[in-house]
């Protein structure tokens, strides 16, 4: 949905339920990211910055001002917050839980969460009466089709940050199964393998030894050798690379019901089959045909044959069914324009109550 039907969209079924009212200013905290950079709708290459552009002019259609701390001037007539941050004013709170807890240890805190009007949240375990249900939102821009694997040579790659989580949770912890199918793939099959992202020229972000030697490396300390050989650096986007591969490795980074990011929509809009790992009811929100799920797998051996021997027909039938999702109703709740529409509804509806 383009910036001018999201207008229209919201127009009409905010202003036909009486419920739109001008002049009100909202305050949007969100971590320390000066406006014009996290407003810049071209502030990311892979389009993380679009649902928070399209927010705020979704509000602006509704003559409502979404304005960063930097930009604060008058009490604002409500508050929302990007995961769980400190009160500014006494105004009506509402929060967007983008971040599971392990990540933003305050999105855990029901205390915390119990000030908010309206929390919303991917979470359906939250047991919350303020919780409303997201989804992350991904800007769904489909740039490669049913294209057969003839242009993909690469046969798998992986896209992640170096990163680790900041609690003991080896039930839910995937950054560490990262760092093993790398291991495992530069071992075993170096020539069909490519790693891309920020950190990787240092060991892996791990608890105890590996965090102490990244800490090291951090600080000047190299190896005589590198510490992930598959390492191809930082690509400018996502999609240029999984656009020349035939699969990805797309595990988040903890194990959460309901917490899917925008890295499988990443793979599925450049026509890329991903392995994905991950919510536990990812098939509740995306039919298992459309994707390899790491889970049926006991080894990293057969999955890797799996992939090798994938005849390109196969191939072609997950990229038609992935096609057939991302233009579906089904796909519609993971859309910008639906996140949008959703956030704003709600806080308008409750705010225009308080001021009648």
């Amino acid at each position: 949905m383009g910036k001018l039907a999201l207008k229209e969209h919201l127009s009409f079924n905010l202003e036909n339920r009486s419920m739109a009212k001008q002049g009100l200013t909202g305050l949007f905290i969100y971590p320390d990211i000066p406006t014009t950079v996290f407003f810049d709708p071209n502030g990311s290459p892979d389009g993380l910055t679009q649902p928070w552009v399209a927010l705020r002019d979704g509000f602006r259609a509704q003559g409502v001002e979404l304005v960063g701390l930097d930009e604060w001037r008058d009490n604002p007539d409500f508050e929302l917050h990007l995961n769980v941050q400190a009160a500014r004013s006494k105004s009506p709170k509402f929060v967007i839980l983008a971040e599971h807890p392990l990540i933003h240890p305050a999105n855990g805190r029901q205390f915390l969460l119990r000030r908010y009007q309206t929390v919303f949240t991917w979470n359906p375990d939250l047991a919350i009466k303020q919780a409303q249900r997201i989804q992350l939102p991904h800007p769904l821009k489909i740039t490669a089709g049913v294209d057969g694997y003839g242009q993909r040579p690469q046969l798998v790659v992986l896209i992640n940050s170096n990163k680790a989580l900041a609690w003991w949770a080896p039930h839910r912890n995937l950054y560490r199964e990262r760092v093993r199918a790398i291991r495992w793939f530069e071992r075993y099959a170096p020539q069909d393998f490519a790693l891309y992202g920020y950190g990787w020229d240092r060991s892996a972000r791990q608890p105890l030894v590996g965090g102490i030697i990244h800490a090291l490396e951090k600080r000047g300390f190299r190896r005589p050798f590198p510490p992930f050989p598959s390492w191809q650096g930082i690509v400018p986007t996502k999609a240029e690379v999984l656009r020349r591969s035939r699969f990805s490795i797309v595990y988040e980074n903890a194990i959460f019901r309901g917490y899917v990011t925008e890295k499988i929509f990443d793979a599925f809009c450049a026509g890329n089959v991903p392995i994905y790992w991950g919510a536990p009811d990812i098939t509740e929100y995306i039919p298992k045909a459309c994707f390899i799920d790491r889970r049926d797998f006991s080894s990293y051996e057969s999955l890797y044959d799996f992939l090798k021997t994938m005849s390109e027909e196969t191939y072609r039938g997950y990229q038609q069914r992935i096609s057939d999702f991302l233009h579906s109703p089904q796909a519609e709740r993971f859309s910008i324009a639906y996140f949008v529409k959703t956030i704003i509804f709600s806080i308008l509806a409750q705010v225009s109550a308080i001021h009648k």
